[in-house]
């Protein structure tokens, strides 16, 4: 079993790859389209252009055509409110996605690291407090208490 050497493209290439799939698709379909295979899709209407699309008709019955032209803009907007939500995750793989990026290699990205001076952190509900939030927010460290604080910790 020899495994298939992975060819690498540069940005540019992979522009380029993506355009030319692109309009082969597009090339496609008009062709289909010309054949007769596949109906035209209708013209985007929209308040600025449908007198010079639609030419007479528009004359003839401006409101009922601006009526039509309002349905198609509210059936856009419907679709893509549902192909967003459709997209949308869901709480599960939020939760696995954030696991997921904060278990990722630190070595390329660096440490972010972030230093407090409490001044009492006796109280039980404090550390509690700080606890939580260490847990909530996926944060490591420790906690270095001294009674005197002009100690100097490296």
């Amino acid at each position: 079993q020899e495994a298939e050497p992975v060819l690498h493209l540069t940005k540019r290439e992979l522009k380029r790859q993506r355009k030319l799939r692109r309009e082969e698709k597009q090339r496609e379909l008009r062709d289909l389209q010309a054949a007769g295979l596949v109906q035209p899709p209708e013209p985007r209407l929209t308040l600025k252009n449908f007198i010079r699309v639609l030419g007479d008709q528009a004359y003839v019955d401006p409101s009922q055509m601006e009526q039509k032209v309002m349905e198609q803009v509210q059936a856009r907007q419907r679709a893509h409110l549902e192909r967003n939500e459709a997209r949308k995750l869901t709480k599960e793989q939020k939760a696995e996605k954030l696991r997921k990026k904060y278990e990722e290699d630190t070595s390329k990205t660096g440490v972010h690291v972030a230093l407090f001076y409490v001044k009492n952190l006796s109280h039980p509900y404090h550390r509690t407090k700080v606890d939580l939030n260490a847990q909530q927010y996926n944060i490591t460290g420790g906690v270095v208490e001294c009674q005197n604080p002009q100690v100097a910790c490296v």
